[in-house]
């Protein structure tokens, strides 16, 4: 997904199976003028139908053992719905499948224990095409999941990775959302620039697309989305 301006409100559907978690992420939602819960579903069907009908800017899924199968609903719900953007509530991280679910569609995967207060800046970031996905889930799916090439040591060994302030402000955008030419203009270099720093960063960690580097980022502190959701690039000093 491409960085797309959100007009308000931000237009959500949430599909929980329980009544009182659907409450909890009401609640939490609820805080912000401009957010606007539309529709709340308990079954795949109806997440289905009623996403295709209504075309939310945001689908949460509330993730319970055996239900709600991302793999499976963020493909169809993207074939009528592209411009949904999918996140996923886990329970634990056995159960969100994060590179795959990923490989999916889904733009944002959070822990329903220790990210909930990280819900409304994940949905700022999402809903404008960009990644959210806990920091605290990444490091053991990634080391061994086929991003990292099967090699369990690979992500670990690059926490000390050392990046010129230009290739933290393309990360930076890569989370966000943002194509090369938008990244370009935002930092006023060349495309060409922009695409030769990706193909370096790559190379350095040894990762396999930009998703993979929004991830790596994210799971070692480099990049810190909830304080950069409404920081505009070209606002952050692009020169080495």
């Amino acid at each position: 997904m491409q960085y797309t301006e959100k007009c308000n409100p931000i237009r959500i559907l949430i599909a929980s199976m329980k009544k009182n978690e659907s409450k909890k992420i009401i609640n939490i939602l609820s805080s912000q003028n401009d957010f606007r819960v539309t529709c709340i579903e308990k079954d795949e069907a109806g997440v289905i139908i009623k996403t295709w009908q209504s075309n939310p800017d945001v689908l949460i899924l509330d993730i319970q053992p055996s239900q709600f199968n991302s793999e499976r609903l963020a493909p169809i719900i993207h074939r009528k719905s592209p411009s949904t953007a999918i996140a996923m509530l886990c329970n634990n991280r056995e159960e969100n499948h994060t590179g795959r679910a990923i490989r999916a569609g889904v733009s944002g995967i959070l822990l329903k224990d220790e990210d909930m207060d990280k819900l409304i800046p994940a949905i700022q970031i999402i809903v404008h095409g960009g990644y959210y996905i806990s920091a605290s889930i990444v490091i053991d799916t990634f080391k061994t999941d086929s991003y990292s090439n099967k090699d369990p040591k690979r992500i670990t060994e690059q926490k000390h990775l050392i990046l010129t302030q230009l290739e933290h402000n393309i990360i930076t955008g890569l989370a966000r959302g943002y194509s090369d030419k938008e990244i370009a203009k935002r930092l006023n270099y060349s495309e060409g620039t922009i695409k030769n720093s990706i193909v370096a960063i790559k190379r350095r960690t040894k990762l396999n697309n930009r998703i993979h580097i929004v991830v790596y980022a994210l799971s070692n502190g480099i990049i810190n989305m909830e304080d950069a959701v409404w920081e505009e690039l070209n606002n952050i000093p692009n020169r080495v």
